[in-house]
């Protein structure tokens, strides 16, 4: 791989996935940055050129002349309304943004068809639904039943992307991602927020602060950030075409072991308060992976324990 593509490289994961390749023997050369700002973000990295471009990816022609121009190996698809939250906000939007990208993306692999470049296309363990907990941990086989508009919006790309396989035999790797979190995330998603508060209580010398919070006893599979770019260069590289692969832990934790594991690092006594407006409807109360897969295909494991990943965010 001499030419990587990455759209939403503005994102979370896109700001640890370029300093990731920064740090690989197996770096890109050129990687060209695509993300919907106005403004190109300042960066400096050593082991590959960067160049930033803003482009309406809900557009299919400004993508398909960069995509033509640019001539990649490889495309990185990071690109999606990526909040479930913000999907009950707006279903409609949700579900147009993340299948119109991806079906854009996947036009112009056909249209150009020649280049011969791969697609990691991202996605959600969201597809899942409210899977029973004797039911753990999730495996590929299972069966996809979304219980919100975001997971809804990933299993379609997911069927998007079988047809595209089936009609036109494009080479495309894609993921069922878990929750992940790290240094840099919104306080959008639920540790960064627990994260803010706690942190902020201690800065104002406040050791008994109390928490607002939804349901503290949802089971997640976290993983760092960090272990996932790994994860998807891996993938990237050692990926079978057409295949799907989870990228998680493989352990459950609860948000109430989250915020007590804050805590104890801050050394704060935290008093928790469920608000109701903070409760989503139909959240699944266990989602837990397995990765296995995901291992057979590219030896990948785990590397950053979570209270590792806390304390990062937390000096970060």
């Amino acid at each position: 791989m001499k030419k990587c593509l990455i759209t939403g490289v503005g994102g979370f994961v896109g700001g640890h996935l370029l300093n990731y390749f920064d740090t690989a023997s197996n770096s890109p050369a050129e990687i060209l940055g695509l993300d919907c700002h106005s403004e190109p973000p300042i960066l400096t990295f050593h082991r590959f050129s960067f160049r930033f471009e803003s482009v309406d990816l809900t557009k299919p022609e400004p993508l398909a002349t960069l995509i033509s121009e640019f001539k990649p190996d490889a495309l990185i698809h990071l690109a999606a309304m990526s909040s479930v939250a913000a999907s009950w906000q707006n279903p409609a939007a949700c579900m147009s943004n993340n299948v119109g990208i991806l079906h854009n993306l996947l036009e112009s692999m056909r249209r150009f068809s020649t280049l011969k470049f791969r697609l990691l296309a991202v996605g959600s363990s969201e597809v899942y639904g409210n899977a029973a907990g004797e039911t753990m941990p999730l495996e590929e086989s299972r069966s996809c039943q979304p219980i919100n508009p975001y997971g809804q919006s990933r299993l379609a790309q997911e069927q998007l992307i079988r047809s595209s396989i089936e009609k036109d035999a494009l080479d495309i790797v894609s993921t069922r991602s878990f929750s992940h979190t790290g240094p840099g995330q919104s306080e959008r998603f639920v540790i960064a927020s627990f994260v803010r508060q706690l942190l902020e209580a201690k800065r104002n010398g406040c050791d008994k602060p109390v928490i607002k919070t939804g349901n503290i006893h949802l089971i997640r599979d976290f993983l760092d950030v960090r272990d996932v770019v790994r994860a998807y260069h891996l993938l990237l590289e050692k990926g079978k075409a057409g295949e799907v692969y989870n990228v998680c832990r493989g352990e459950g934790v609860s948000l109430l072991n989250v915020i007590e594991m804050i805590s104890k690092i801050l050394e704060l006594e935290t008093t928790i308060e469920m608000v109701p407006a903070l409760l989503r409807p139909n959240d699944a109360p266990v989602v837990v992976g397995n990765a296995e897969k995901l291992r057979r295909a590219t030896g990948w494991t785990p590397l950053i324990p979570l209270e590792q990943t806390l304390r990062d965010m937390i000096r970060s």
